[in-house]
């Protein structure tokens, strides 16, 4: 196999990834060490393409480094305790956004556009599992997944793929109409799993896709808008479903007695112990190994309910981090949201209407995260943690591909492949 041959499988592996994370997240995670091991061996190994290594760091150099935050701040936190630092591979991914990328970046622009149909079988594979595992009532759990990340990335995935239809040409119909549908599939999938941090989600996502649609005139943009809004106002209005999942919330919020044990009730007395947690331990946190046994500490002391003190982690990813990591936990998972919104969004308005696209899927998935974050902690579960990862690595590389190469570049032809 030449090296166009290995770069065209691993652009097809890269693909894959999406494909597999729902229904088998141990071979996505195989493909995303596959990716790594390519990443790091493209680092070790000089190539062709090595004098990007300028244009990379220009580029993406601030990025690759505010990824290095969150391990930063868990080493923090376990030196300051007197524990042996030892990182969990869970956010040691976040390392690896930089060997990622630059191995990405060797399989060239065209070829990373397929990981957009990826995406765009996975929204529509998950419409159908969903549809057939909530006939009788909602579990807690699609395949061995909790609902709620599964909800998340797959709405999440049905809307970078229609945002893609930003790469294809003005007349591809059909490719529009599939891309479209995946993104149907993924409010499917919000919906039927009644994932509420997903519904929060979902006019920023439908706003950003209408927004993106390069190939159509503005009226039409605002007529897609203005149906797609008409559609979810009757479908929140009319569903009993709905207005139950609503109705809890508000009287969670509200502090009802008997919500307390409720979904929403957990969430907001674990939010509550959180904020007292960093309050004690402002500077280093309590740790993720103690966590529970801290919000234990505090049912005991009648703050919260021994249901609550059960669960894993705040459901809030910011609240999370500033409990078990302090103040430099909350730093790092602020840049996590921050430092992709800096670099995505100062080249929303680029010539290049394909680093236009790049620029608006990645800006997407950091703002879905940030809203997802709200209500589920994204970045300590495994399969959301390596889907950011990989996807912001996705972009940047696709994005770096198509940034002028320094002078004297010998592989011109790799930007626009």
């Amino acid at each position: 196999m030449g090296f166009a041959g290995l770069q065209g499988l691993l652009a097809v592996l890269l693909a894959l990834f999406p494909v597999f994370l729902l229904p088998k997240m141990s071979v996505s995670n195989a493909l995303f060490t596959v990716l790594a091991c390519w990443g790091l061996g493209c680092l070790l190994v000089p190539g062709r393409d090595r004098e990007r290594w300028g244009t990379y760091w220009r580029s993406a150099g601030g990025l690759s480094l505010a990824f290095l935050l969150w391990p930063l701040a868990v080493a923090i936190q376990q030196a300051v305790a007197g524990q042996p630092i030892n990182i969990p591979y869970l956010f040691t991914r976040f390392v690896l956004l930089f060997v990622l990328a630059w191995g990405l970046t060797r399989l060239g622009a065209k070829r990373l556009e397929w990981m957009a149909w990826g995406c765009a079988a996975a929204a529509c594979y998950a419409a159908v599992w969903i549809h057939f595992a909530t006939l009788e009532m909602r579990p807690d759990h699609v395949g061995i997944y909790n609902i709620i990340p599964f909800s998340n990335l797959a709405l999440l995935m049905g809307a970078l793929a229609a945002i893609s239809i930003g790469w294809d040409e003005p007349r591809q119909y059909a490719i529009h109409g599939v891309k479209l549908l995946a993104m149907l599939a993924g409010m499917y999938v919000a919906y039927s799993g009644q994932t509420r941090g997903s519904w929060l989600a979902v006019p920023v996502l439908v706003c950003v896709v209408c927004a993106s649609y390069r190939h159509g005139s503005r009226k039409l943009r605002v007529m897609a808008l203005s149906a797609l809004v008409v559609v979810g106002v009757s479908i929140a209005g009319t569903s009993d479903m709905v207005r139950e999942r609503v109705a809890e919330s508000v009287a969670a919020l509200a502090g009802g007695k008997n919500t307390l044990d409720s979904s929403s009730g957990g969430r907001i007395q674990v939010w509550h112990a959180s904020l007292r947690l960093f309050a004690e331990h402002p500077w280093t946190g309590v740790g993720r190994e103690h966590f529970r046994d801290a919000l234990r500490e505090q049912a005991k002391a009648g703050l919260i309910t021994r249901e609550a003190a059960e669960l894993a982690h705040s459901h809030n990813d910011i609240l999370y981090a500033m409990a078990a990591y302090g103040v430099p936990g909350l730093i790092a998972v602020l840049t996590l949201y921050l430092a992709p919104a800096v670099f995505f969004g100062r080249r929303l308005r680029r010539a290049d209407p394909r680093v236009a696209c790049a620029a608006a899927m990645g800006l997407t998935t950091a703002v879905s995260f940030f809203i997802f974050g709200l209500t589920e902690a994204m970045f300590s579960i495994s399969i959301t943690n390596a889907f950011y990862v990989l996807i912001m690595a996705w972009l940047v590389a696709f994005i770096v591909c198509r940034e002028p190469a320094p002078r004297g570049a010998m592989n011109q032809e790799a930007v626009h492949s």
